[in-house]
Parts: C-alpha cells; sequence; structure tokens
C-alpha cells in the first residue's frame, strides 16, 4: 500500500509540474504517519458531464474505503423513502395551505404549473418536503439528473464491501427536515424565490466546481443559503461537518487510507470540514 501511495503521490506531483488542466478539487489531509483525500462532489449533474481525472480514479482505486454522506445502493433507497414519507408527509391533517399565507401558497401553485408538479400532492406535503420537491424539480426541467449525480455513479462501481457512510439516512433528512415548522416555512419561501435563477446559479456552481475554483463554489453556495436562515445552515451545514470531522480523526488515527466523497458545500468556507481539520492541528494541501 505504501509503495503504490507513494507512486501516486509522485505521479500528482509531476502532474501539477507540468501543468494540470481544470478539474473538481481533491485535498490530502494527513498526521504524521497517514492520510485521507476529501473529494467535493455535485449531486445531481447534467447527463454525459465529464469530470473525473486519473488522479480521481488513481485514489479511488487504492484506498481502503471510499465514504459517502449515506448509504445510496438499492436496499438503502427503500429506507430513505420510507422517512421522506413519513417525514415528508403531513401527519395531523393540516394541509399546506392551512399552514402557509394565501400569498405563499399562490407562488406554490404557480411553481407546480411551472414544473409539472401535481398541486394535491404538494398541499399533503411538509414545507420542508414541498421546498424539495419544487427544486429537485426546477433542476430536473433545467436538465440536472439525480442519477448522475457523482454519488450515485460512484456507489454503483464500487463494491459494497469497499463502501463506508458518514450518517445515516435518519440524520441526514434530520438535517434538511428538523426545523421547526416556521424553519421550514422559510425554506419553502427561499426556495421560491429562487426557482427561476436556480439553474443559472447551479450552471454557475458546477463551471466553478469543475475548474477547480473552490473558493467561487463557496461564494455561490453561502450566498444561496443565506436565504434559508442561520438554524438550516447550522444543521445542514456547520453540525454534519463537526460530525465528519470526529470520524475523520479516527481514520487517522488508525492509520486508514479513507477517499470521502461529500457535497463541494462542506469543504468550503469558514466551518469546512478542512478548515476544522487544519484548526485541529492536521495539515492538509489540494492535490488537484
Amino acid at each position: 500500500m505504501f509503495v503504490r501511495r507513494s507512486l501516486t503521490v509522485l505521479a500528482t506531483t509531476l502532474t501539477f509540474a507540468c501543468g494540470a488542466s481544470a478539474a473538481p478539487a481533491i485535498w490530502k489531509v494527513s498526521d504524521e504517519d497517514s492520510s485521507v483525500w476529501l473529494f467535493g462532489s455535485i449531486h445531481m449533474l447534467p447527463h454525459g458531464m465529464e469530470w473525473r481525472t486519473e488522479i480521481f480514479d488513481n485514489l479511488i482505486d487504492e484506498a481502503d474505503r471510499i465514504y459517502f454522506e449515506t448509504d445510496l445502493g438499492t436496499e438503502a433507497q427503500t429506507r430513505i423513502l420510507a422517512l421522506t414519507m413519513e417525514r415528508g408527509f403531513a401527519r395531523d391533517g393540516l394541509l399546506l395551505n392551512q399552514r402557509i399565507d394565501s400569498k405563499l401558497m399562490s407562488k406554490v401553485r404557480s411553481a407546480a404549473e411551472t414544473y409539472a408538479v401535481p398541486v394535491p400532492t404538494l398541499l399533503a406535503m411538509q414545507p420542508w418536503m414541498a421546498a424539495s420537491t419544487i427544486s429537485v424539480a426546477a433542476l430536473t426541467a433545467a436538465g440536472y439528473n439525480p442519477t448522475q449525480g457523482v454519488e450515485t455513479i460512484l456507489v454503483s462501481e464500487i463494491p459494497a464491501e469497499r463502501q463506508g457512510f458518514l450518517e445515516t439516512a435518519e440524520q441526514q433528512i434530520e438535517a434538511i427536515a428538523g426545523g421547526s415548522e416556521a424553519d421550514q416555512i422559510q425554506m419553502l419561501v427561499a426556495t421560491l424565490g429562487e426557482t427561476d435563477t436556480l439553474a443559472e446559479m447551479v450552471d454557475s456552481m458546477v463551471a466553478a466546481w469543475l475548474e477547480g475554483t473552490p473558493e467561487v463554489v463557496a461564494d455561490i453556495f453561502f450566498a444561496d443559503l443565506g436565504a434559508y436562515g442561520d438554524a438550516f445552515m447550522d444543521r445542514l451545514i456547520t453540525q454534519r461537518n463537526e460530525n465528519w470531522v470526529a470520524q475523520i480523526e479516527t481514520m487517522l488515527a488508525n492509520n486508514e487510507e479513507a477517499f470521502l466523497v461529500v457535497g463541494a458545500g462542506h469543504l468550503v468556507g469558514p466551518t469546512s470540514v478542512v478548515t476544522l481539520l487544519e484548526q485541529k492541528g492536521f495539515s492538509s494541501e489540494r492535490v488537484q
């Protein structure tokens, strides 16, 4: 393992010395005697987009284990669907139009018509679920495909015994759905406020991701996320990053050669996984 890893690092160094083409960022984080690699992903991509590099594939091949945010395998999808139905649909007899004012409901109906989402389905949803459904529908209409996301592609290729997960499906859904009703309504307001420009914003973020400019990804991502409120930001980003950092510390302590694939937004900004690890005394460097 050590010899193969050393050759990979040498190849990486030579590639960058000769001027590599732009590519999504990969970070190497190390302690005294081991390293892990962090790759920021995009969960939905247009069909046929090329984003893989030789460096990426070599690191994937040589890692002891590849970690994802949560299990996206076929069996796990059944559990995720059940949890989404349980948390996303109202169980108290109230419809969405009884939770939000008429002006906001009018915007929901307009978005539903634009993106061909059945209004009766939205009426049965909690506000967070309605927001997520409209957002995904808008991105799908713009050519983004959930089955073409980085994780979806990799999970289908990597044997189950080489996969690891940083959180459960329950934890991931809680990050989105765990707020108060007021928090959820703010999420819905923010989503409806950006549907007309969502595709353009995501196009810009994906372009910055492909160009290997994570600082631009951060600017776009956090400017957009700001409208969702501090509580949502804390649950979706900060708390999860802190949880993952604790697990990465254990990986490094155990000398596990791990490759982590997490949303690009988790690897940029002042509370990013990379920054939090640096603050704990680990060294980091961009290798792509």
